[in-house]
């Protein structure tokens, strides 16, 4: 008996009378594949949406790492270190490195006529592009930074727009935190929002150029460096890169620990996710298991004609796999319909909305891993098959005058 032989087989056995038992199981254990199969596509790819997306924002903000140096002992002076030094870094050869910009900080009180709200104003980089910001805009436009002077505007996140009760186009007054203190007139020209709290509830945006006016700054003075990498998981291999660069009085601070709290959360989210879907492909592989070894019951006499005919044991193994591959075969194809196509439905047309209190975003993200997605499949394939081959191997022994009388 050839392998053509035993695939002939599976496929007669496989197109039984529907009414047949043999036909119910395997339609059931089709079924089980599939909602196993789409569930964890779902979740993971769901998990990878909450996690790029999150991490896009609060790099987007800060960049993966900041380069500042350690604050001064008086309390109204802004730290500062020099320009210079980013040329330096930006010509380096690096593997983890994809940008570095300047910023700088300050902390204003705005006051309109009957509101006043604390921001700390971050400056951006005339010299570098801020894409990445411009799309969290909700309104209004981003600051003009192409001019040669600096220009009087500031962003506002929506949350401190309507606290201060001001919109687009209107003027605040800044009181800079400093002695004496400074006022600044500032119009409004945008306003952003990212749904995370740590960063709408207090961060502003105007040009660097006003910073350090407002530090009394020359132009080759700012308060630090965004480096912007490649990949998150260079993070520790950069810091390490810096930290041998770097001058004394100068530290490095990881977007991970600055947000401490919100990529715990991402960490239990991928664990729960993670023990969601061994669960679940832990119960597809019992539940076809079963069913495997009732269809072999089904078929045990035809199993000891077989052997009585000259089949060994190898021979009907093989039967019974190709059969077997069959019903997971069909249970992966849909299951791979149900789960992509539900995943490429709320890509397109975010059905489903959240609370961005809780979850830092307004709908389920998906994020597309057509690599993790085969993995998946093949991860699932590999785990049923060898089960398969495992129970079959058991049941196939069965003597031939045993099977034929089992009936």
């Amino acid at each position: 008996m050839r392998l053509y032989t035993s695939y002939i087989i599976a496929r007669r056995l496989y197109k039984a009378p529907k009414e047949a038992f043999t036909q119910i199981v395997g339609k059931i254990g089709i079924i089980s594949v599939a909602l196993g199969l789409a569930t964890t596509l779902i979740t993971f790819l769901t998990m990878q949406g909450f996690q790029k997306n999150i991490e896009l924002k609060l790099t987007s903000f800060s960049g993966h790492l900041q380069v500042t140096p350690y604050p001064p002992n008086r309390s109204y002076e802004e730290a500062s270190l020099e320009k210079y030094r980013l040329e330096e870094l930006r010509q380096a050869p690096s593997s983890t490195i994809k940008a570095a910009k300047t910023f700088g900080y300050k902390t204003l009180l705005l006051k309109t006529e009957d509101d006043v709200e604390g921001v700390v104003c971050k400056g951006l980089d005339p010299e570098a592009t801020h894409d990445n910001l411009i799309a969290y805009l909700t309104a209004g436009q981003f600051i003009d930074l192409t001019h040669h002077d600096y220009h009087h505007s500031i962003v506002l996140s929506t949350q401190t727009a309507n606290r201060l009760r001001v919109q687009v186009g209107e003027e605040v007054i800044a009181c800079i935190v400093q002695y004496p203190p400074r006022y600044r007139k500032l119009r409004v020209v945008g306003l952003y929002n990212t749904h995370i709290a740590e960063l709408d509830e207090k961060l502003a945006f105007c040009d660097l150029r006003l910073i350090q006016r407002l530090n009394n700054w020359p132009s080759n003075l700012v308060g630090g460096y965004e480096i912007f990498l490649h990949n998150l998981q260079q993070t520790q291999e950069a810091v390490d890169q810096l930290s041998a660069w770097l001058d004394r009085g100068w530290e490095v601070k990881t977007t991970a620990s600055k947000y401490a709290a919100i990529f715990d959360w991402l960490s239990i989210i991928r664990k729960n996710a993670l023990i969601f879907m061994v669960l679940i492909i832990l119960v597809v592989v019992s539940n076809l298991t079963a069913i495997t070894l009732i269809q072999m019951m089904e078929r045990t006499s035809m199993m000891g004609i077989l052997k009585l005919l000259g089949a060994s044991h190898r021979q009907i193994r093989r039967v019974m796999l190709w059969n077997s591959l069959y019903t997971v075969g069909q249970g992966i194809f849909w299951g791979n319909l149900v789960g992509i196509g539900l995943c490429a439905l709320q890509w397109y047309s975010r059905l489903i909305s959240l609370d961005p209190t809780y979850y830092y975003i307004n709908y389920m993200p998906i994020t597309w891993d057509w690599s993790a997605i085969l993995g998946l499949n093949l991860l699932i394939l590999m785990t049923i098959t060898i089960v398969s081959i495992v129970s079959i191997a058991i049941i196939s022994r069965t003597r031939p005058i045993r099977a034929i009388q089992f009936r």
